[in-house]
């Protein structure tokens, strides 16, 4: 089967999510596009990529020509299925469809932009509209847990709704980062891993700060990742106090290696899908606070595998890091049940077969064969504009 796969995020969850259906649907013997603003990092799987300028704000002057040149990509690439990611890429592939009608269109919201944080309710109800609208275009939503489904349902037809949990592949035994190392040697860990931009929820992880040092003064805060809204937490981090606890660590090319170091992750934000980064701390048996927002609660069963508290809840937070910081054995059960739990429930092996199987539900479905019966136009590796294919990082 021929995939055009088109995302606007590279990095974060959703660059993670595609890297994994690229290398996993390679390997079942699926050829795969790749159509988005640059190649996400890390991706160890040649793909050819043809470049498609999308931003991530609503931008109708830069969105028209994406339109355009996304329109005249699935024309010439011939594709059996277009599987697009995020709310922008899902806008574009799915305002694309009456221009190639036989050829399903999916969506992977990986988080629905409406339900999302915003400082204006106006643009939560611009996103909601846009969506119902769109929603009929789509062949299948395959939404990444049960909570973005009913999302999904909440919007557009209920009978397109399908779910399919994120997995990972097993976490092996590596190095620890060494600057988490550093900070390991003066006293415990507590770490997050994620994107420095609205929503995710480090106001409240810091915010928190002042009540856990208060209890153990040899406490470090880790924060990986980097970000619009550094300054902003750097300044929150000096006005509390609590500056010399909280350490940014910018972002890490390695996010298995900076959770190895840390005693606690937590997970604060104030909206989510289904994150990978959870995923990531089970698998290698970190215990785990986050906020029960999204899917989370589907992967961690409270008190069982991690515990969850309600977000934006900084009170909440400082309790129950105090809790796990003086009790190093409920610490040890809980990562060790997330690691089991997401050794049985959470694998990519098993991602990557579930979706194949919408992708040939959704073909079988269709009007009739994308290609018509006949020969494809030139494939999109053979076009003029469309760059060679990709060789592995390391041979760069």
């Amino acid at each position: 089967m021929r995939v055009l796969l088109c995302t606007q995020p590279t990095d974060g969850g959703v660059g993670r999510h595609v890297c994994d259906l690229i290398e996993g649907l390679t390997a079942k013997g699926d050829e795969i596009i790749l159509c988005s603003p640059a190649i996400p990092r890390g991706l160890r799987q040649p793909v050819v990529h043809i470049r498609l300028d999308l931003r991530r704000a609503i931008a109708p002057r830069a969105d028209l020509p994406a339109l355009a040149r996304f329109v005249r990509i699935a024309r010439d690439a011939q594709p059996d299925l277009i599987h697009a990611h995020s709310s922008k890429a899902g806008a574009i592939a799915r305002l694309a469809r009456p221009f190639s009608p036989r050829v399903p269109v999916l969506y992977t919201p990986h988080g629905y932009a409406f339900a999302g944080h915003f400082n204006h309710s106006a643009e939560r109800l611009a996103y909601s509209a846009a969506e119902r609208a769109l929603a009929p275009l789509a062949s299948r939503v395959v939404c990444v847990c049960e909570a973005e489904a009913r999302l999904a349902r909440s919007v557009g037809p209920r009978s397109r709704v399908r779910v399919i949990h994120n997995g990972i592949a097993p976490a092996d035994d590596g190095e620890v980062d060494p600057r988490v190392a550093e900070l390991g040697r003066g006293g415990p860990v507590v770490g997050a891993l994620t994107l420095l931009r609205p929503g995710k929820g480090l106001e409240t992880l810091i915010a928190a700060v002042p009540e856990v040092i208060a209890r153990h003064a040899d406490v470090r805060i880790a924060i990986v990742g980097d970000g619009p809204d550094l300054d902003a937490l750097q300044a929150q981090s000096r006005a509390l106090g609590v500056a010399d606890a909280v350490h940014f660590l910018g972002s890490s090319a390695d996010p298995l290696a900076t959770l190895r170091g840390m005693d606690v992750f937590v997970h604060p934000s104030w909206a989510e899908a289904f994150p990978y980064v959870i995923l990531e701390a089970m698998s290698l048996a970190r215990p785990i606070i986050a906020s029960d927002v999204g899917g989370i609660g589907e992967a961690i069963i409270d008190g069982e595998s991690g515990v969850l508290i309600p977000s934006r809840d900084d009170r909440g937070l400082a309790q129950a890091l105090i809790g796990l910081l003086e009790d190093p054995s409920r610490r040890a059960l809980l990562g060790d049940a997330a690691l089991r739990r997401v050794r049985q429930e959470f694998t990519r092996s098993v991602m990557i077969d579930r979706l194949a199987g919408v992708y040939g539900e959704a073909v079988r479905s269709a009007p009739s064969s994308s290609r018509s019966g006949g020969q494809p136009h030139a494939r999109a590796a053979d076009r003029a504009d469309a760059p060679p294919p990709l060789v592995p990082d390391g041979e760069r």
